[in-house]
């Protein structure tokens, strides 16, 4: 009598292992696909970048300032906030970042913007509410990568000329490197709000958008008689 043929229970166990091997192979190919996914710029998995603005710039707000509501009016609709009550954050803000503290932030569009989040205007009145406006005192060897960092002295700027991508937020750094004040201006009146004013040794920083426009834009210090004996230089948008 022939014996060969093989018990029930084990052939259902045979088929529950082949089940479970192919369980695990959709397991592993569904975690491969994961981990395939584009890191973020915090370095996260599954975080997209906004290649708007700087990778290196960090939120303008706080976590707790960024969770705050508007204040209700008494009729339970949106308004100016009453007395006691906490005042309403404009929403542009609390998706903006910002590149170095105490200069404008930047929205998620990439348009440069004022603490009241209205778009700056470059060819204002310098220091004026709707103009880019200048940090305090900054550390020069904080600054981030993405600033583009120059430097002024009597022999000139160091570098005399920068590119930028036309339209983008743009940081510039200005560091007197010597023992005189200067101040950044450029010649064209369409930027005439992008100016820094820095004493001896100090550097300050601005970000405002670039020009729309491709083409080359000069700048000078402002201080006369210091552009007569070569500070000057010049800003390519490309």
């Amino acid at each position: 009598m022939d014996n060969t043929n093989k018990p029930a229970g084990e052939s259902k166990n045979k088929k529950l292992f082949v089940i479970l091997g192919l369980v695990l192979v959709v397991a592993v190919i569904v975690v491969a696909a994961v981990m395939m996914q584009p890191k973020g710029q915090s370095g996260e998995q599954g975080e997209e970048v906004n290649p708007n603005v700087p990778a290196d710039a960090k939120p303008y707000l706080s976590e707790e300032e960024q969770a705050t509501e508007p204040a209700p009016t008494p009729d339970g609709m949106e308004g100016e906030p009453m007395e006691g009550e906490e005042i309403a954050i404009p929403e542009i803000l609390k998706e903006a970042v910002i590149v170095v503290e105490g200069a404008n932030p930047i929205s998620k569009e990439g348009r440069v913007i004022t603490p009241e989040g209205n778009e700056v205007k470059n060819d204002a009145v310098p220091m004026s509410p709707e103009a880019p406006r200048q940090t305090p005192p900054v550390a020069k060897d904080d600054l981030p990568a993405s600033t583009v960092k120059l430097d002024v002295s009597a022999a000139g700027w160091e570098p005399a000329e920068f590119t930028v991508k036309a339209g983008a937020p743009t940081t510039l750094a200005i560091s007197s490197v010597d023992d005189f004040t200067h101040v950044f201006m450029f010649n064209d009146p369409s930027l005439s709000a992008v100016a820094v004013g820095v004493s001896p040794r100090e550097t300050r920083a601005i970000t405002f958008n670039a020009p729309s426009t491709p083409g080359e834009y000069p700048f000078v210090c402002d201080v006369p008689g210091h552009a007569g004996r070569g500070e000057v230089g010049k800003m390519i948008v490309e």
